[in-house]
């Protein structure tokens, strides 16, 4: 062991020990030659001589990482290693300041924003390790350093003061090329336990373990019990209240079936960055803006004072409001609307049951549908009726994306659901009294129309309209969202989004069609100016702003290219 003020080679002055192993200690040292830059010099006894042989590869491994990374951005830089102590290896590399994700996990589980961010980062890096032609087979939390930044890392609960990541145990790489299986049960994939050949998607299934315990807080249930397997069903539990989208990505990074698990790390990165750009994960405070007109209906108790009804039904309604969980308050409302299917306030309120968790299933679509066409003639009679089919529109549109687990695309099928609802409510009596919410569902129905069109093949949105046509149509939604958007900030964004996504789409069919190049930059152009006159300083409408102007240019430079 090293004392403090010992120099190593005349160049690095031994400053603490910053963590200890069974056969190495880590220690914090100032590089003399480099303005006494700090280094981590790594002591590894030579007493078993594998150790030493293994830290010696892992160190010249990482060293390749670090030169063919051209960002430098994903491990650290070793800097030297020194090997003319008969009793040790020395190995220095660049000092990461910073704690283990395991430490951090510790304190507290992560927020989506900051999950979502990270397991970008972990599938960057595990990408890379892939191209170079390694598997890892141990990803976790422990292998993982979050760089500190000024604040006090360890207890900061604000995402933005959390730090990038770096990459720093690649021992079960090193021992993979002798022939053995490493891995830590806690986030081994059933092919590690059964013994079986590697591939990338167990390092998928590594990733996906890893998500779960920022997610939750929680270590996933170890692999095996008593000698046998244990099932991804029993090892990664959800919480209701858990962000959908996030479970519905781990749930296929662990399937137990490996051909069910995303093909490539390439590939859960693009799902990873659609959660994380996706307008309704960061969306809670423009939903409730925009909900906030049917939650502006007073007290729900007091309302059914006007209704008029039994006393018995008033029990039933006093029941659903004083449940105290999710399952016995879905239960008791629709118990409500089996004693009453007119009353749309029970409706409403189940609706707003459903968005407690950010999601829509579709066990929750089957209730409120079954609800709703067994008693559809008598809630038609309801004066409120068309309240229910806004509300319904706002569900499918922000919600059901995530409570789809089918390959299907579900925020493309709940757009179209919330089409159909949208225009349920487009009545003349519900415009007379609810204008905005009417301005509101009419530009969502054609914002809808052309998002579901935007998300078929090329061909078949050319078969459903004619080049022209379409381009009428985008240029008519342009002019309509500025005059028809309620004061919406996010409907006008996303029906920027939505033209550049088509403009970027049919290029090529407008300009022969006869719109000119020079017409379609223009419109373009004009979509970038009107984004950058709308202030969004946060939230949804923040993160859709950045997205337009972020892909304006690549759509300028494709019209350019094809002109």
């Amino acid at each position: 062991m090293l004392n403090k003020g010992f120099i190593l080679e005349n160049r690095y002055k031994i400053d603490s020990v910053v963590g200890k192993g069974g056969t190495s200690i880590v220690y914090r040292a100032l590089d003399m030659k480099a303005n006494d830059a700090q280094r981590a010099v790594k002591e590894v006894m030579k007493t078993n001589g594998t150790d030493a042989y293994n830290a010696r590869q892992e160190s010249l491994l990482i060293k390749q990482f670090y030169e063919k990374d051209v960002n430098n951005s994903l491990f650290p830089n070793i800097i030297e290693i020194i090997d003319n102590d008969p009793n040790a290896l020395y190995i220095v590399q660049d000092y990461i300041d910073g704690v283990t994700m395991e430490k951090l996990l510790k304190y507290d589980s992560f927020k989506p924003k900051t999950l979502l961010r990270y397991a970008k980062d972990i599938c960057s890096a595990m990408s890379f390790i892939h191209k170079c032609g390694f598997i890892h087979s141990d990803m976790k939390p422990d292998n993982i350093m979050v760089v500190r930044n000024t604040e006090d890392l360890e207890n900061s609960k604000h995402p933005e003061k959390l730090g990038r990541l770096k990459f720093i145990d690649f021992g079960s790489v090193i021992e993979r090329r002798e022939g053995t299986f490493a891995y830590t049960p806690a986030y081994a994939a059933p092919e590690q336990f059964r013994r079986e050949e590697l591939d990338e998607k167990t390092d998928i299934f590594n990733i996906g373990a890893t998500c779960y315990y920022m997610l939750t807080g929680k270590k996933p249930m170890n692999v095996s019990v008593n000698g046998k397997l244990v099932s991804s069903a029993e090892r990664f539990v959800f919480d209701k209240n858990m962000n959908a989208a996030i479970v519905r990505i781990i749930r296929k990074c662990v399937n137990d079936d490996r051909a069910k698990r995303y093909r490539s790390c390439d590939e859960l990165y693009a799902e990873l960055d659609k959660a994380e750009n996706h307008t309704y994960v960061k969306a809670t405070g423009i939903i409730a803006g925009l909900a906030a007109v049917s939650l502006a209906f007073s007290g729900f108790s007091g309302m059914m004072a006007s209704k008029g009804r039994s006393e018995n039904f008033n029990k039933l309604v006093a029941k659903a409001e004083n449940a105290s969980t999710y399952s016995e308050k879905t239960s008791a409302f629709e118990d409500v609307i089996n004693a009453d299917g007119s009353y749309s306030d029970a409706y409403i309120k189940l609706i707003e049951l459903y968005k407690t968790d950010d999601v829509f299933d579709e066990k929750e679509a089957g209730q409120i549908l079954r609800l709703i066409n067994e008693n559809i003639n008598l809630l038609k009679k309801d004066p409120e009726y068309e309240d229910v089919a806004f509300e319904l529109g706002i569900l499918y549109w922000y919600y059901y994306f995530y409570g789809s687990d089918s390959a299907d695309d579900g925020g493309t099928n709940g757009k179209r659901s919330a089409i159909k609802w949208f225009r349920e409510a487009q009545t003349a009596e519900f415009r007379k009294r609810a204008p905005e919410k009417f301005e509101i569902a009419q530009v969502y129905c054609t914002i809808g129309e052309f998002f579901t069109l935007s998300r078929n093949k090329e061909n078949e949105v050319i078969n459903k309209m004619e080049p022209a046509d379409l381009w009428k149509s985008m240029n008519e939604l342009n002019k309509l969202v500025e005059t028809e958007n309620a004061g919406s900030d996010i409907i006008i964004l996303e029906t920027y989004m939505t033209i550049l996504n088509l403009e970027n789409t049919n290029m090529k069919e407008f300009a022969k069609a006869g719109i000119t190049f020079a017409e379609q930059r223009e419109l373009i152009e004009n979509i970038r100016e009107k984004t950058e006159g709308i202030i969004a300083k946060e939230g949804s409408a923040a993160e859709a702003k950045e997205y337009i102007l972020k892909i304006y240019g690549d759509v300028i430079e494709s019209v350019n290219g094809s002109e």
